[in-house]
C-alpha cells in the first residue's frame, strides 16, 4: 500500500470541505476519485500533498509522491528549454532512483531533441502533461497526483495523455482526479465518489459501471448514459 488515508477533515473559513475521508492507493492501481465541481476532490490531494491544514491521518509509504496540476503549463518556467526543467527536477531528489530521462522522455511518446530546443510555451497542452508525467519517472516517483489531467484538452489528445497514465502502471500508482464519468471508464482500477466532501461509495470500477452501490453514484451516471 503506498497511500492509505482514514478520517480526513479539511476546514475552510469555517466550512467543513471534506468529512471524514477514508481511502488506500494500492501499488501498480489507478485510482479514481469523481465527483462534480466543489465536491472537495482538489482539496484532496492538497492535503495529501501537505499544501493544506488538515485533520486526520495520511500515511504516506510512497518513496516519492509527484502532483501534476490541472495545468501544467503554469508550472513550467517559460525563461528555460523543457530538457533542463525535467534535469532540475531530477537532481531536486537526493539520491534519485529515478529512471534515465532520455528514457523516461520517449516512454511518454515525446522527442527528446525537440524538447532540448522547445520552451514551453511551445508545447501543446498534451505533451506538457506528459512532460510532467516523464518528470515523475526520472525522478521515481511511486505515486503520481492527476488533477483533472484532460480538463482542457481536445478529445483525441486526451485519449493519448490517458493512453501514457495506463502505460506507467508498472512504475508508479495514480490517483487521477476528474468530473468525468468517460476518464473513469477509460483509466480506473477503483473509483471513489465524492459529493460535498463526502465519500459515497468506494468501487472497483467495473462494479461501478455495472451496478452503483449510492444514489448518488446512479445519477452520476444517468447524467452521462
Amino acid at each position: 500500500m503506498l497511500l492509505k488515508v482514514e478520517n480526513l477533515n479539511v476546514f475552510f473559513k469555517g466550512k467543513h470541505v471534506l468529512k471524514d475521508v477514508s481511502f488506500d492507493v494500492e501499488r501498480n492501481e489507478i485510482f479514481s476519485i469523481v465527483g462534480e465541481s466543489g465536491s472537495g476532490k482538489s482539496t484532496i490531494a492538497k492535503a495529501i500533498m501537505g499544501l493544506i491544514p488538515y485533520q486526520g491521518i495520511i500515511e504516506r509509504s510512497a518513496k516519492d509522491i509527484f502532483m501534476i496540476f490541472q495545468d501544467p503549463g503554469n508550472y513550467l518556467d517559460p525563461l528555460f528549454n523543457v530538457y533542463s526543467q525535467i534535469i532540475m527536477v531530477k537532481e531536486a531528489v537526493k539520491e534519485s532512483a529515478g529512471m534515465d530521462i532520455d528514457k523516461a522522455i520517449n516512454l511518454v511518446g515525446l522527442d527528446v531533441e525537440e524538447l532540448k530546443r522547445k520552451y514551453p510555451h511551445q508545447l501543446s497542452g498534451g505533451q506538457k502533461q506528459r512532460v510532467m508525467i516523464a518528470m515523475s519517472l526520472a525522478r521515481g516517483s511511486s505515486l503520481v497526483i492527476a488533477d483533472e489531467p484532460t480538463s482542457s484538452l481536445d478529445v483525441l489528445i486526451q485519449k493519448d495523455v490517458l493512453c501514457a497514465f495506463k502505460n506507467m502502471k508498472d512504475y508508479f500508482s495514480s490517483v487521477v482526479i476528474t468530473h468525468d464519468i468517460d476518464v473513469v471508464y477509460y483509466i480506473a482500477d477503483r473509483v471513489m465518489v465524492l459529493k460535498d466532501g463526502v465519500v459515497q461509495e468506494i468501487s472497483k470500477k467495473d462494479d461501478f459501471f455495472k451496478s452503483p452501490k449510492s444514489e448518488y453514484g446512479k445519477r452520476l451516471l444517468e447524467s452521462f448514459y
